[in-house]
């Protein structure tokens, strides 16, 4: 190892800079040595600067030089690589165990940060440091961007601090929130090595069933744009990328949130009177500099009559190349969702493709023209040199662990948490502190439950309080009785208030209750009823991936509080607060809320606000100051 751990500091300015503020000395100005951090190759000097030798042949190369812009230095580099070498920066690669080959021979161009890391941040910039050094001792040391699924924060590292998701957000409808939410983001992603972020989602909610609808922010179109714009600018800084950046990945083009029959990967329902609608987030983005886009990967379109991402070789390039790049005239980055047809899609006019492997760059070289691939290439060595990693892919290991999970960062979710909260209902209700309560319902010991599926899966562990264990901290332990279901509920709880929590445990893809019903399920449809015969006070907490058929459960309720899902890391710790009077609720309901399943089956599925005579419209909210005053 050359140069191991070689580090140079950053070189003054000119003295001249600091005696004027005069336009024409400003231009003339000295270039400003950037940190260089190089634990493989020789680090060499020119004019007086100094250079990482990333090619190992002793010479300044153009792609290697921090003066030049990314542009100049993306063509040297490009002029260096052969078809292999450009297809294996096409490949974003899921990171759950490490093969040193793919980066420092195959030298892959994306990894996605999944289980690997899920361990403490400071191990998990230490395993991101390793890779990147791989990555520095590939031929041209070209360093590898990782990613995350972001819906719920940096949440594949287990010292992160767990964001409320998107849902919630668009119940606060504020974008100075989102802002500081990204902000959260950005600063923990980047500690652990992170930069790329694969969110924000766009897509507008149209129909209920569709189980993904607590990765968005709204049925309303203004709300989705402003929300966007919001995390965007938040993540990358600008409308262009720095060295400060994290890219932005905006999805999932055209606009998933209409699916047939609500059900994930099925045909696209939009028609021509709906599709502006679903393109407003996008073009909101896309005015707003975001760096990635990620269409759909697993459903057609058909109103453009083609693939999302041309899953099929012989499908037109109606979606990326004609509406995405043609209408919409958006030049940065198209990442696909994970596991298609790579060379489809690369000719399709994609340029990172998610869920690829070092056995797919044989293929790509294969099956596309090298043209194609060195255009998408281009694309991905400009944004690298952006992001500044070629100086210096490195992180602080230490630092990460004063970085994520912080005191400020949890204050920040725990607000959002706060301020998302929304009552359905509000009768009877009377001071908690002081009571003998019961808290009911198995959601209530499932602290997965608080967020959306994006994190490592079980049996590994989350760190963060139930709902259950708040309120026992709340109130003393003492003071708390736990029933699970129906059959453990007592004849007589006059007097006592029940604090019931129902909805759905966490999931991604696949709804819980299946797409033919948005009912409760028989079992807490049982408790909440044994609870109210019981003459209990029925508080109910509602964990939702989407809108519920609530008729029969706000009927039997005292009061109702939508929680959606408002974090693993504070998100039980809100509630209690919410519930004991702490905070304000101030929450509006980002979509309506049907009163029957025939109204659901009745509305389009392409279309926002579409259902007729709603139990509650959109942005429907009780606020009160204070829980029970």
């Amino acid at each position: 190892m050359k140069n191991a751990w070689k580090k140079v500091a950053s070189l003054m300015l000119a003295a001249a800079l600091g005696v004027t503020a005069c336009p024409v000395a400003l231009a003339e100005e000295a270039p400003v040595q950037p940190e260089l951090v190089a634990r493989v190759k020789n680090i060499i000097e020119v004019d007086g600067y100094q250079f990482k030798d990333l090619n190992d042949n002793g010479a300044l190369d153009p792609y290697e030089d921090w003066r030049l812009p990314p542009e100049e230095r993306a063509e040297d580099l490009l002029s260096q690589m052969d078809a292999t070498q450009k297809a294996s920066q096409m490949v974003h690669l899921t990171l759950v165990s490490k093969k040193d080959s793919w980066f420092n021979e195959n030298n892959v161009g994306f990894a996605l940060a999944y289980e690997y890391i899920f361990d403490s941040a400071t191990e998990a910039a230490k395993r991101t440091n390793e890779i990147q050094e791989l990555s520095e001792s590939a031929p041209l040391g070209i360093p590898v961007i990782f990613s995350m699924d972001t819906e719920a924060g940096a949440a594949f590292v287990k010292d992160a601090t767990f964001l409320p998701d998107e849902i919630n957000q668009g119940a606060v409808n504020d974008p100075e929130l989102v802002t500081r939410l990204n902000q959260v983001l950005k600063e923990e992603l980047m500690a652990v090595g992170v930069r790329m972020a694969l969110s924000p989602d766009a897509d507008l909610i149209t129909d209920p069933r569709w189980g993904r609808n607590q990765e968005c922010y709204s049925e309303d179109t203004d709300v989705v744009q402003s929300l966007i714009v919001a995390a965007v600018q938040a993540l990358q800084g600008g409308s262009e990328l720095t060295e400060d950046s994290v890219i932005a990945t905006v999805k999932h083009f055209p606009g998933s949130g209409g699916q047939t029959d609500g059900v994930d990967g099925t045909p696209l329902t939009i028609q021509e009177d709906s599709i502006d609608l679903h393109l407003a987030g996008f073009r909101a983005a896309i005015e707003a500099g975001v760096a990635a886009v990620m269409p759909y990967g697993y459903s057609t379109v058909p109103y453009l009559g083609g693939d999302a991402v041309e899953n099929s070789a012989d499908q037109p390039a109606a979606v990326m190349t004609d509406l995405l790049r043609g209408e919409l005239g958006y030049t940065g980055l198209i990442q696909t969702d994970w596991g298609l047809n790579f060379v489809g899609a690369t000719n399709a006019g994609a340029d990172i493709l998610g869920g690829a492997g070092v056995r797919s760059t044989r293929q790509l070289v294969e099956g596309v023209d090298e043209e194609r691939l060195t255009d998408a290439c281009r694309r991905i060595l400009i944004a690298k040199f952006q992001l500044g990693i070629f100086e210096n892919p490195y992180v602080d290991e230490e630092n990460a662990a004063q970085v994520l999970g912080s005191e400020e960062h949890r204050a920040v979710a725990k607000e959002a948490a706060a301020r998302s909260f929304t009552l359905l209902k509000y009768e009877n209700a009377s001071p908690l502190a002081g009571q003998k309560l019961v808290v009911a319902g198995t959601l209530a010991e499932d602290v997965r439950a608080l967020n959306s599926g994006w994190t490592a899966k079980e049996p590994v562990e989350l760190a963060g309080t139930t709902i259950l264990e708040a309120f026992q901290n709340k109130a003393g332990s003492e003071n708390v009785t736990y029933i699970p279901d129906a059959s453990q509920v007592p004849a007589d709880l006059s007097g006592t208030t029940a604090v019931v929590v129902i909805g759905e445990a966490s999931g991604i893809h696949e709804p819980a209750w299946g797409t033919d019903t948005l009912e409760f399920p028989q079992e807490q449809v049982e408790l909440v009823k044994a609870l109210k015969d019981a003459g209990a006070n029925v508080v109910e907490v509602v964990l939702m991936n989407r809108a519920y058929v609530m008729t029969d459960m706000v009927d039997m309720a005292d009061s109702v509080l939508l929680a959606y899902r408002p974090g693993v890391t504070c998100g039980a710790e809100a509630i209690a607060d919410a519930l004991f009077g702490e905070t304000a609720i101030t929450g509006k309901t980002p979509f309506q809320i049907p009163r029957t399943m025939e109204q659901v089956l009745n509305q389009r599925e392409d279309l926002p606000k579409d259902i007729q005579d709603p139990l509650f419209e959109y942005g429907f909210g009780i606020e009160v100051e204070s829980f029970g005053a």
